[in-house]
């Protein structure tokens, strides 16, 4: 059959055949949300989480918006929208899964907003 696609199949990756030492295994992880200067952390190692993304995903999932609702209310195009959207997401994403410590940049208006709140 020339021509005709190979099927993939499922491989079992080196890192499953890699014992995980139970003693080095977490058992939980916390995240809590602080003001440590990130200057402690390596450049690489901090996911910086801009106002746009943090935005973006707080309407998509918490405020319960549709892509095209949250994108007319930030005054955005759609793909811009889910393109913002799916570059936070994989930011939480690479955080959570790489333990990596998470720098929430605030544009000033967001953080002038909190303060009226305090």
């Amino acid at each position: 059959m020339e021509g005709c696609p190979r099927r993939r199949r499922w491989r079992r990756g080196p890192w499953r055949s890699v014992p995980i030492d139970e003693a080095q295994k977490p058992r939980e992880i916390v995240f809590l949300p602080t003001t440590i200067p990130t200057d402690m952390f390596r450049p690489e190692e901090v996911v910086e989480l801009y106002p746009e993304e943090l935005a973006a995903l707080k309407l998509i999932y918490m405020d319960d918006l549709e892509v095209d609702e949250a994108a007319l209310k930030l005054g955005l195009s759609k793909a811009t929208m889910w393109r913002i959207l799916d570059s936070g997401r994989r930011k939480i994403v690479e955080a959570i899964i790489r333990l990596k410590p998470v720098r929430i940049i605030l544009s000033e208006n967001l953080s002038q907003e909190q303060n009226r709140k305090v």
